[in-house]
């Protein structure tokens, strides 16, 4: 799921970010003596120093420049958030520059700075000899400036001429390459037992890597223990959010930071871990690994270990202290479809300021105005086929250029073009303009208004609206002093309209599953998902299916409280429900049940005869337009290979017409790891489509084969015209007798007309 750009510009506002406040809610409790951290430095525990360390190298990419940098102007900088763990403090940090400066520049007079927390650390002049050539420096940066959230600035001052210059001249220019990189050597801090950190230090939202967080499980778990280890994956994987989120599985505690989840009948291997009576959170030191931290998830049963993880996740238990006990638990009310933190409510108006935190985002300033951003994640299901489109009520002040003509706005979604309006020089009165008495943003300029459409083509699921204000500074000629700053913003006020939005999708859709997690995320704490393992689950069927849960709360942004876990053997009791289904080895139920529903058979024992190129065949077929091929019985694959195999499939579900499957098969526990956490990498998922994806190593390859099937509601006309789309011939002939039926009594009352005429006539 696609990374949000957190790179900021010279006149952006610093990079602000907090640690979330201590969760107070109405369940009684007990114990917790230890008094709550007031900063972060209380939160580090009076304890000897922890002397293990770790080296790690982020690039420019990954501290959010999306692409290579490009500095242009006399003067031009780029702020790139860069923020230490609480756990942890920076002992050394060295800065890899791979860069290149434009051949026009002055060598004497340009360079490149470079601040960390705006303090000059570096200075990297321009050498005249490799002017236009790449070149690499490797920097030494004082660690002592890395604080929790600090900033990383490049600035580039350039010079083309000893005389009087234009400060956007073209010669004037560097570029950095986004590989660029940092690597820190960081040293662990001992932290206070103290659940009032939470979700730190399992996850930090100061740390822009994957999560990795280990879940420490007794060997067979109950379903009602999977079910809880389940919900708490799906919401550490919302916090985790773009970064993306693994939970290694285990019975022994690994290294680092770890969740360990027990009742008293259930434990993992090797711990000693006290008996509880109640609900009970618990947060205690890594025995073997100094520094590190364990959040323990306790109850004597089960269904007091799913009260712990739910008061947990939603934010109902008071945390505080090194433990906390939970006597009761309300349940909110059951989310609607659609409803969810990360998805944009579908059904009326939507204010663009209701996009974004705050609405310093909708405002850019400086000489080169960055791109104003807008997330829109549409729910899965949206229906856009002959759909008119989205319309826009836009409003947006800005500097007035010195003429017109000579700026614009551009608006784009997802990079392509939708319209483009010129902004009116000051003075002039645009077709469309009004007059505001209160400025918005505060600043000022000339205030506009457009109406635009955005075209249903061109939405997706995950969509960013882009606004691009394009507004030249004015050259006053030769050494004569140069207008540099501009400002521009979006009134907040500037509406979305919904209310068209309809909800109707053809599945199977593997590509909807793998960005969005749907159908399982239509209602977004789960509450019609069934995930179904088998029996006796592999730890890589958990791993695999803790994986998957995680990336549905990165979707939704929200824990999935009402999940049911199933074993395979009881797969029934989850007929209305939509069915996640992990399996591994071979012929594993209910697969091996379903077997002639199932788009391919993937059989772990048997080699088969089936040649891949007709399942090709049936996937190109569909890719390039046409209907879904379907295979007699005894014609469908059973896929077999020497080495590791995994299929994703998806059909509709045996037990209920109109609910679905999504299947992850593996002929061995490590192919199904692996596929799980292939899901996280956006390239990868831009190759899932079709019913049958096959996943052998790094290789995939998608298919189409069996039946296709709607689910959601349409307009009565919409979805007859919409069933029609691939019957031509059956089309002309609906029209044909809809115009003849209404065409028949059209005749019959004019000629009573003309009858009535002729009879008053005579």
């Amino acid at each position: 799921m696609a990374t949000p750009s957190t790179m900021q510009h010279r006149n952006a506002s610093s990079f602000h970010a907090f640690v979330a406040a201590v969760l107070l809610g109405g369940i009684p409790l007990q114990g917790g003596s230890a008094p709550a951290p007031t900063d972060a430095v209380a939160a580090v525990a009076a304890a000897p120093a922890d002397t293990s360390t770790r080296i790690q190298t982020l690039s420019l990419r990954d501290l959010g420049a999306q692409r290579p940098i490009e500095l242009r102007g006399i003067d031009h900088s780029v702020y790139l958030p860069l923020s230490v763990r609480l756990d942890e403090t920076v002992t050394r940090a060295r800065l890899k520059l791979n860069y290149t400066f434009s051949p026009g520049l002055l060598a004497d007079l340009s360079q490149l700075k470079v601040f960390v927390n705006d303090e000059v650390l570096a200075t990297v002049p321009a050498v005249k000899g490799k002017l236009g050539s790449p070149q690499t420096i490797e920097i030494d940066l004082e660690p002592h400036f890395f604080t929790e959230y600090a900033q990383l600035r490049l600035q580039f001052i350039g010079h083309y001429t000893l005389d009087c210059e234009y400060p956007f001249h073209s010669s004037l220019w560097a570029n950095i390459s986004n590989q660029s990189s940092l690597e820190m050597t960081t040293q662990r801090l001992p932290l206070r037992n103290d659940l009032a950190l939470l979700p730190a230090p399992f996850f930090d939202v100061r740390d822009g890597t994957r999560l990795k967080l280990p879940f420490v499980i007794a060997p067979s778990p109950s379903p009602e223990a999977l079910r809880s280890a389940g919900v708490l994956a799906s919401w550490f994987g919302a916090l985790a959010s773009y970064r993306g989120a693994q939970f290694p599985v285990s019975d022994a505690l690994p290294a680092g930071h770890a969740v360990v989840m027990a009742t008293n009948d259930q434990r993992p291997a090797g711990l000693d871990l006290p008996q509880v009576e109640a609900p009970t959170l618990k947060i205690v030191p890594h025995p073997s690994d100094p520094g590190a931290k364990l959040l323990l998830v306790l109850g004597r049963d089960a269904a007091q270990l799913k009260t712990a993880t739910d008061a947990l996740v939603l934010g109902q238990a008071a945390l505080s202290g090194d433990q906390v006990q939970v006597d009761k638990l309300n349940y909110p009310a059951r989310l609607a479809a659609h409803e969810a933190p990360n998805i944009v409510k579908t059904g009326g108006i939507v204010r663009l300021g209701s996009l974004v935190p705050n609405a310093a985002a909708l405002q850019v300033a400086g000489a080169q105005l960055q791109t104003i951003r807008l997330p829109l994640r549409l729910p899965a299901d949206t229906f856009a086929w002959q759909s008119e489109g989205l319309p826009i009520e836009l409003r947006y002040r800005y500097t007035p250029p010195h003429e017109l003509g000579a700026a614009r706005l551009a608006v784009q979604i997802n990079e392509q073009l939708v319209e483009s309006f010129l902004l009116r020089p000051a003075g002039t009165q645009g077709t469309r303009s009004q007059r505001m008495v209160l400025p918005f943003l505060e600043i000022g300029g000339t205030y506009d208004r457009q109406d635009i459409t955005v075209p249903a083509f061109q939405l997706g699921n995950n969509n960013e609206l882009q606004f691009r204000f394009e507004i030249p500074p004015v050259d006053t000629s030769r050494c004569r002093e140069t207008v540099l700053i501009s400002q521009a913003g979006i009134d907040a006020d500037s509406t979305i309209d919904l209310r068209n939005v309809e909800h109707y999708v053809t599945l199977p859709n593997l590509a909807l599953f793998a960005n969005s997690g749907f159908p399982f995320t239509k209602f977004a704490d789960l509450a019609e998902t069934a995930l179904i393992l088998s029996d006796a689950p592999a730890v890589a069927e958990i791993e695999a299916a803790l994986n998957l849960l995680g990336q549905m709360g990165a979707a939704t942004g929200i824990a999935g409280t009402r999940l049911q876990v199933l074993p395979a053997s009881r797969v029934k009791e989850a007929a209305d429900r939509d069915l996640l289904v992990i399996a591994s080895g071979s012929a594993p139920a209910p697969l091996a049940n379903w077997s002639q529903h199932l788009p391919a058979r993937l059989d772990a024992s048997r080699r088969s005869n089936t040649s891949l190129t007709r399942l090709s065949d049936a996937g190109s077929e569909w890719f390039s337009g046409a209907l879904p091929r379907n295979f007699p019985d005894d014609e469908w694959a059973e896929l077999q290979a020497k080495g590791p195999l995994t299929a994703l499939m998806g059909f509709e579900s045996p037990l209920n017409s109109g609910r679905s499957v999504v299947a992850l098969q593996a002929t061995e526990g490590a192919s199904l790891q692996q596929a799980a956490a292939t899901l996280l990498d956006p390239g990868k998922i831009r190759l899932i489509q079709g019913d049958l994806v096959l996943m052998r190593n790094e290789a995939f390859e998608a298919f189409r084969i069996g039946e296709v099937y709607q689910v959601g509601e349409l307009r009565w006309w919409r979805w007859v015209w919409y069933q029609m789309r691939g019957h031509p011939l059956l089309m002309v002939l609906l029209v044909g007798l809809v115009s003849l039926l209404l065409a028949l009594p059209l005749y019959r009352a004019l000629r009573m007309r003309a009858e009535r005429r002729v009879r008053s006539e005579t």
